[in-house]
């Protein structure tokens, strides 16, 4: 929350640049998230449920596009208020959000179905968490794979969820709020995409085991490339729509690989599962 609402300070490339980075951290709140979903639910539902906890999280990558510039900024703008004064006003707003949310997860939820805090001692653990931790895990050939297969989703969403609007609006020529509506068309698809991939990989795993978990993944990434490279084929002389019709079908395999990769992880090393969360 504090670097969101710095953010509203930004009057140089030097402390634009710091302060993107520390908003950045703020994927951390992901992966303890990923933690938590895992310890609540059994396995024969994780799949179903992380993807899910993920995506309508993750939805706010897509929301974020339309409630900054059609909520926030515009209508700041439409009453008077200097550009350049209306969007640092627009970053108090999830600075706030945060903080609220922060402190209702404090007050008001539990760490594990049967215990309001955790105790490493669930996951079977005999020694205190260190640093060593991730040595011992990245050393398991099976765990650097998944960086990278994960990479080759989210790492793809954070790219998209980043550049897209200015991709629509410079590239069609298309004014702000258009642009924005339609970037966020991609993170919008996490409404149900992942919950999907999700429900995939579960279902596989019912009837073929492990194996079916692997499987439901392969099948996203690879449908994710093939859309990936059909939207790159989209020019500026083909209608928008082509482009956002694409855009949809690529974002939908996006977010099912990340969901596949959720009911992955929590068989991996079960008493290592945050640090390969």
């Amino acid at each position: 929350a504090f670097w969101v609402a710095m953010a509203a300070c930004i009057s140089a490339p030097w402390n634009y640049t710091v302060i993107r980075f520390f908003i950045g951290c703020v994927g951390a709140t992901f992966v303890t998230n990923q933690f938590w979903c895992s310890l609540m639910f059994s396995p024969n539902i994780v799949g179903t449920a992380n993807a899910t906890a993920a995506g309508w999280g993750n939805l706010g990558g897509g929301v974020t596009q339309i409630f900054m510039i059609s909520v926030l900024f515009n209508p700041m703008i439409d009453s008077g208020i200097d550009p350049n004064t209306a969007w640092r006003m627009a970053m108090i707003v999830p600075a706030v959000l945060f903080v609220l949310c922060a402190v209702t997860l404090k007050l008001l939820c539990w760490d594990t179905p049967m215990a309001k805090r955790f105790d490493v001692a669930v996951m079977g653990k005999t020694k205190k968490p260190s640093l060593w931790d991730y040595v011992e895990v990245l050393k398991d050939i099976r765990v650097v794979v998944m960086i990278m297969q994960y990479s080759a989703c989210f790492g793809t969403e954070l790219a998209m969820n980043n550049q897209l609007a200015t991709h629509f609006r410079t590239y069609f020529q298309m004014d702000a709020g258009d642009a924005s509506a339609l970037a966020g068309a991609f993170g919008l698809m996490n409404l149900f995409a992942r919950s999907l991939g999700g429900i995939a990989s579960d279902i596989l795993f019912k009837y073929f085991g492990f194996r079916g978990r692997i499987w439901a993944q392969f099948l996203a990434l690879f449908f994710e490339a093939i859309f990936l490279f059909c939207f790159g084929l989209v020019d500026n002389t083909q209608p928008w729509y082509v482009a956002l019709a694409v855009l949809i079908f690529f974002s939908l395999f996006v977010q099912m690989a990340e969901g596949t990769s959720y009911g992955i992880v929590p068989f991996m090393k079960k008493q290592q599962l945050a640090v390969v969360s």
